[in-house]
């Protein structure tokens, strides 16, 4: 049971409200998220770039958000992105060695294992080291590092949130979802 209440819709300030109701089937995540009040829509546009927009590739970003979510102990955040992650290409021996908290391994090649590594770091030392950053660039544009980092501290902060809230266990929403959340 969720240790705060949803928010009813009704309840929320108009521009969440109207984001709400424009999103199909939407999940408890966004329920409790209502209560960011006039912070709600900006939230969702960054989560729906973060989905859609970047240049990291969606097997890489779903690895680094499943790394996040074993790693924070987020239920509901493991089980919502493994279901992306597997829909994007990761494959289910990855999502097995990172549930058993591996970052490394014959599952991942070795692009997979510096991004992975990279937000590692990112996570337990907020600064990466110099050499692992210097890694990272050979293996990825600057930009991807950017992202990386972002895609780290965007979904500890969500795994807090779930957890903060306790969230309640929904089925993982389907890719029309995530396209809807541009909110543009």
């Amino acid at each position: 049971m969720a240790r705060l209440p949803y928010l009813d819709p009704k309840d929320a300030v108009p521009s969440a409200r109207a984001a709400y109701e424009s999103l199909p089937d939407p999940v408890n995540i966004f329920r409790i998220l209502l209560h960011m009040g006039e912070s709600y829509v900006p939230m969702l546009q960054l989560g729906s770039k973060i989905l859609t927009a970047q240049k990291l590739s969606p097997i890489l970003r779903e690895l680094v958000i499943l790394h996040v979510a074993h790693t924070s102990r987020s239920d509901y955040e493991w089980v919502h992105h493994k279901a992306h992650a597997l829909r994007d290409g990761v494959t289910p021996e990855q999502v097995a060695a990172l549930e058993s908290g591996q970052i490394s391994g014959p599952c991942f090649d070795d692009t997979e294992t510096v991004v992975l590594a990279l937000a590692d770091q990112v996570m337990t030392d907020v600064k990466p080291t110099d050499d692992m950053l210097a890694e990272a660039r050979k293996m990825t544009s600057d930009q991807e590092v950017t992202e990386v980092t972002l895609t780290v501290g965007f979904y500890m902060l969500m795994a807090r949130l779930m957890e903060t809230t306790g969230v309640d266990m929904d089925e993982p929403p389907g890719q029309e979802l995530i396209d809807a959340l541009s909110l543009d």
